[in-house]
């Protein structure tokens, strides 16, 4: 949640800010128009207030002289009249600070101007209206060239007995899908090794969260009410995690912490569930985007000093994962059109993917500053201030293990029509170094 002193004291300044997205966000309007009634109920009730204590005044000043029993009930009438004025505008109030709170809730985070942290050239968020805008900052390899036609994953994923469609059609539905054999064991190797990587080399501590949130913490997360349509819901009206950031950041609701206990630095590997509303029907084919998928997350809580410095660490530490693996990517810095309504700033990770025959996703790392920490009330004692302040909080996609898995099985195709498997996995595949069919 945007801090409400931006909108209400830097109105032109925070509004030229969030316009740099390029997208219409009506509830800015919405709030101003709130926030108008709510500032002119504010001023009636400090009049009315003030109006009260000169009577309450005047009333002892009555009874001092010894005035009329007629004329002191008279002024302490117009006191109790005042007062159920004031009560009425309060509830009034009340209603509209609910209103303006879930107004707030649908407008996005100011977008940073002052920083890097990838040795890119330029500061701040790019301008720009889409992908096309976004800033390349890092590439390592070369796509991979072939002397034979390559399969797509789907092909041959299902071609080695890794990949099951019809039986996880019949199963689930549409884009679902069933890993078998060597292509679970992939996927699960992988899980083993981001998180290990994660743990052992970067002091990341391993967290096992609930994957079904109540409302209340995806709205302080700003994803209710933007993302209500690509969410899973339950019957009792709680949801599927979309990524693991979500519960691992939610986990310190509503709590104070000690600062020297900052930053904090949480892993999880889990499932995430999506219904890929917004897709538009694109990647159909293969499991690049479905409805059940796989991540190993990274999520920092941290004061406001540490936040620039772990996001560039935490962007470097999911690079780590595809230089050790040795997969052709690039990192890309996201223009205003294209970033997340919640981030300040963001590096996207693009792995080279054959079967599109070009760069896609495959992580990404933001600072969020205090917006989901402002919604969700995390909090740290500052000693320097001797007050309790909103923490910063980043989050980064350790990687998209399903996007990774697709890497691994297009990039390290063999003629033969077997797969090379990294030399760093093979420890969590009982030393195996290819994948044949079985």
């Amino acid at each position: 949640m945007i801090d409400i002193k931006l909108l209400r004291n830097n109105w032109e300044k925070t509004i030229a800010n969030i316009q740099l997205r390029n997208k219409e966000f009506p509830a800015l309007e919405k709030f101003k128009e709130i926030d108008k009634i709510w500032r002119e109920n504010a001023t009636k009730v400090q009049e009315l207030n003030t109006r009260k204590n000169e009577l309450s005044v005047k009333v002892g000043e009555l009874i001092k002289a010894k005035a009329s029993a007629d004329e002191i009930s008279k002024v302490k009438d117009e006191v109790l009249n005042i007062k159920n004025e004031i009560d009425a505008i309060q509830e009034k109030t009340n209603d509209l600070e609910t209103q303006l709170k879930m107004v707030m809730f649908s407008i996005p985070n100011i977008l940073d101007d002052s920083h890097n942290v990838m040795g890119e050239k330029n500061l701040g968020v790019p301008s720009g209206k889409d992908e096309n805008d976004n800033i390349e900052v890092v590439k390592s390899l070369s796509p991979t060239k072939f002397d034979f036609e390559p399969l797509p994953h789907w092909d041959l994923g299902v071609k080695l007995n890794l990949l099951d469609f019809e039986r996880g059609r019949k199963i689930s539905g549409e884009r679902m899908y069933v890993l078998t054999g060597d292509g679970a064991r992939l996927m699960r190797a992988l899980r083993n090794f981001t998180l290990d990587l994660h743990i052992n080399e970067a002091g990341y501590t391993e967290v096992l969260p609930p994957i079904i949130m109540n409302k209340e913490p995806l709205f302080g997360l700003g994803k209710l009410p933007l993302f209500e349509d690509d969410m899973y819901q339950t019957i009792e009206h709680q949801f599927l995690a979309g990524t693991e950031e979500h519960p691992l950041t939610a986990m310190y609701m509503d709590e104070v912490l000690n600062v020297s206990d900052l930053p904090l630095k949480l892993t999880s590997s889990s499932t995430s569930y999506r219904k890929e509303a917004g897709s538009g029907g694109k990647d159909t084919k293969g499991i690049l985007r479905v409805h059940q998928f796989y991540n190993t997350e990274m999520v920092n809580i941290s004061t406001p000093e540490q936040s620039w410095d772990l996001l560039g660490e935490m962007t470097k530490e999911a690079e780590k994962v595809l230089k050790i693996l040795n997969i052709p990517y690039r990192i890309i810095k996201l223009c205003g059109g294209d970033i997340g309504d919640a981030a300040s700033t963001t590096y996207d990770l693009e792995v080279w993917m054959p079967s599109s025959n070009s760069y896609r996703e495959i992580s990404s790392c933001s600072n969020v500053l205090d917006y989901q920490a402002r919604g969700l009330s995390i909090k740290y004692f500052n000693p320097a201030t001797k007050k309790n302040e909103f923490a910063h909080t980043l989050n980064g996609t350790g990687t998209s293990l399903n996007r990774l898995w697709i890497a691994i099985v297009e990039n390290f195709q063999q003629k033969d029509g077997s797969i090379i498997i990294p030399t760093a996995l093979r420890p969590y595949l009982q030393g195996q170094e290819t994948i044949t069919k079985k």
